[in-house]
């Protein structure tokens, strides 16, 4: 990863917003971002956090975990 958005959001967490199949847009720090999220039954409004998957390059949103 060269930098820029992909590592200033990586490990952040968001809001997803909308969801065009496959991708999912999340809502972090007030900026909107494409990612692929880590589970197809994920809802909007889930809170989530953003990872990086170095295989396929892209962001993924996975599911927050509840403190």
């Amino acid at each position: 990863m060269g930098g820029g958005m992909a590592e200033w959001a990586r490990g952040a967490r968001g809001r997803t917003v909308t969801w065009p199949a496959p991708d999912m847009y999340v809502l972090v720090e007030g900026v909107l971002l494409r990612m692929l999220p880590d589970s197809p039954e994920t809802p909007v409004g889930t809170e989530v956090v953003v990872g990086y998957d170095t295989g396929l390059r892209r962001l993924v949103a996975h599911r927050a975990e509840r403190p």
